[in-house]
């Protein structure tokens, strides 16, 4: 025995953390198990509950060692309804879901939607996402996604890359520098922009699509919301629809997604690129965010697209306010609910140039640390104009991540 007893603090952040750390003193194989998930604590928040399910919520969390916190006057009946924050191990909020199944009032389906939760925790990080006939194994490896503009304004290289021989190039150059997707937009999504037409989109886009495809046997996306343009991108050899809109500004596009049986990005966007700057307001930030990714899940599986086949991205910059965006990127394990890997696009966007009192062209720096952040709190795509540096700053924070001591 040591002559001073010295306890310190240690960084439990995984079940993988707790195994490690139980493997290193010595405990045995059924004691790991048996204790794994006592070391990893989840909190779920319930809104609306009409206080007898608080009540019940509250009574059965402190009856397995966890904790149900409740607005204070749910014990004096002076509030009809409050949110719940159900406060547990994953093992307590188990045992919680399965007890809610024989409860009076609609608490079975709570319980069913809490197990649901914890088994979508428990998967988000080790899937692969099939596109056409490639899969990307996002549980493995962050997918870095170059941006290929073929646009005369977008806010960051706007012009630079209209020609298809151009874009072509610049394309190859990017994928040479560390890019596992290329994603080609034909029309500027800045704020304030205003909708090319269809046709102008398909000239900008195709063209290009076509002749990367025949240079490139990778993955190609196409930044799209018309269902015209994803079905004829697709057909010239793109593999991922990416859709600022979560299919709500043209319902037709999850049919032609599914038809193709591509892959697809369901982003987060409040109004549309003209107006989404306009005082953007939430009572819930991440509570709707949530939501909408969700319900656009739902619309994806109903086309007949596989839970496989779907990324989702909280849309980092599309009608939030610079707090917004540094609360997504702080809160961005809240959305592993979904089950789905998340995609974050950071790159030179205005939060970092509101933080830093910098241009767009001098946002590399602000870049890197927004999307290796990103990466840290589980993005599993990270969509940048930066490649190089980028691919090479999240190799890096994937080894530090996965490195045993």
């Amino acid at each position: 025995m040591a002559d001073v007893l010295s306890p310190r603090v240690i960084l439990i952040q995984s079940r993988e953390d707790a195994v490690r750390e139980m493997r290193a003193i010595g405990v045995c194989d059924g004691g790991i198990d048996a204790m794994k998930g006592k070391a990893e604590t989840v909190v779920i928040k319930v809104t609306g509950v009409v206080v007898p399910v608080a009540h019940i919520l509250k009574q059965q969390m402190l009856s397995l060692g966890g904790e149900a916190a409740t607005h204070q006057h749910v014990l004096t009946h002076a509030v009809e309804s409050s949110d719940v924050l159900i406060m547990g191990t994953p093992l307590q909020i188990d045992r919680l879901a399965e007890r809610l199944s024989c409860q009076p009032f609609d608490v079975p389906s709570l319980g069913e939607q809490i197990a649901e939760i914890m088994k979508a925790m428990r998967s988000s990080g080790t899937r692969t996402v099939r596109a056409r006939n490639f899969t990307l194994d996002v549980g493995k490896r962050v997918q870095v996604v170059g941006v290929l503009n073929v646009t005369p304004d977008s806010f960051s290289d706007g012009g630079l890359y209209l020609h298809p021989t151009e874009a072509t190039a610049h394309a190859l150059t990017l994928v040479e520098e560390g890019a596992d997707v290329v994603d080609v937009g034909g029309q500027s999504s800045r704020p304030g922009s205003e909708p090319v037409s269809e046709e102008e989109e398909l000239k900008r886009v195709i063209p290009v699509i076509r002749a990367l495809a025949e240079e490139w046997q990778g993955p190609i996306s196409i930044d799209t919301y018309r269902s015209r343009v994803a079905a004829e991108a697709l057909d010239a050899g793109a593999a991922i629809v990416n859709d600022i809109s979560a299919f709500s500004f043209d319902p037709e596009i999850a049919g032609v997604v599914a038809e193709f049986g591509a892959a697809c990005v369901l982003m987060h966007i409040l109004g549309t690129p003209l107006n989404m700057q306009d005082a953007p307001r939430y009572d819930d930030l991440m509570g709707e965010i949530a939501r909408v990714l969700s319900d656009a899940m739902e619309r994806a599986r109903a086309a007949g697209i596989g839970d496989d086949q779907i990324v989702v991205d909280p849309g980092i910059g599309f009608g939030k306010t610079t707090e917004h965006n540094l609360a997504i990127l702080r809160r961005l394990p809240e959305l592993k609910v979904l089950g789905a890997p998340i995609l974050v696009g950071p790159s030179r966007k205005r939060f970092i140039g509101n933080v830093l009192d910098l241009a767009v062209d001098e946002r590399l720096e602000g870049t890197l640390a927004a999307t290796a952040y990103a990466v840290v709190q589980g993005a599993r795509l990270v969509r940048v104009h930066d490649v190089k540096p980028v691919a090479r700053a999240v190799r890096m924070i994937e080894a530090c991540i996965a490195s045993p001591e």
